[in-house]
């Protein structure tokens, strides 16, 4: 990635991209801690726990970058997320007393997604580290640990998705089987 000029920097939108990012991690962690509780015994287990670990360290990174910019991030919005992902987990997946097989798909399909937008933010910070003051070699190491992450989370899909629209007689029993099913 080579150097780029930047204009001035609007700190004031900044703000608003870290806080936005905040928001959405705080969400994303809170549903990966939800999956590693759903899926333990699994072989998705360990994929979410490191997961777990490396966004909560990244959640702490966006902090770090907000108090070095001197900008005061929005309490009230990751707790917000947090909320609405607790709320999310209400909705109808076809069962009412059992796991969907759907539903690990969709969650990693939208794990997936919050991911390729942090990647962003990472990115981002790392064309504007020169004018923000930032440490671009760190920003471009959070940028490959979110490749990687998109990595696992698509290996996990790849197994899930051979059983995600089955019927119920199709699916192996968890219990009996450390498929991620």
């Amino acid at each position: 990635m080579g150097q780029h000029t930047t204009p001035p920097v609007d700190l004031r939108l900044v703000q608003i991209y870290l806080s936005d990012h905040l928001t959405g991690a705080s969400g994303v962690i809170s549903r990966v801690g939800w999956m590693v509780e759903r899926y333990a015994g699994t072989s998705a287990e360990p994929v979410l726990l490191r997961l777990l670990e490396e966004l909560r360290q990244e959640r702490r990174v966006v902090r770090g970058l907000a108090e070095h910019l001197g900008l005061r991030l929005s309490p009230w919005k990751p707790a917000a997320a947090v909320a609405a992902e607790h709320a999310g987990r209400l909705k109808v997946n076809g069962r009412l007393t059992s796991r969907s097989p759907l539903s690990l798909h969709l969650e990693l399909e939208a794990l997936r997604s919050g991911i390729s937008g942090k990647r962003s933010l990472w990115a981002t910070l790392e064309v504007w580290s020169g004018t923000l003051r930032l440490d671009r070699a760190r920003l471009a190491g959070l940028r490959v640990q979110a490749d990687n992450q998109v990595r696992a989370v698509d290996e996990l899909a790849e197994r899930v998705r051979t059983v995600a629209l089955a019927t119920e007689a199709a699916v192996p029993d968890v219990t009996a089987d450390a498929s991620p099913i």
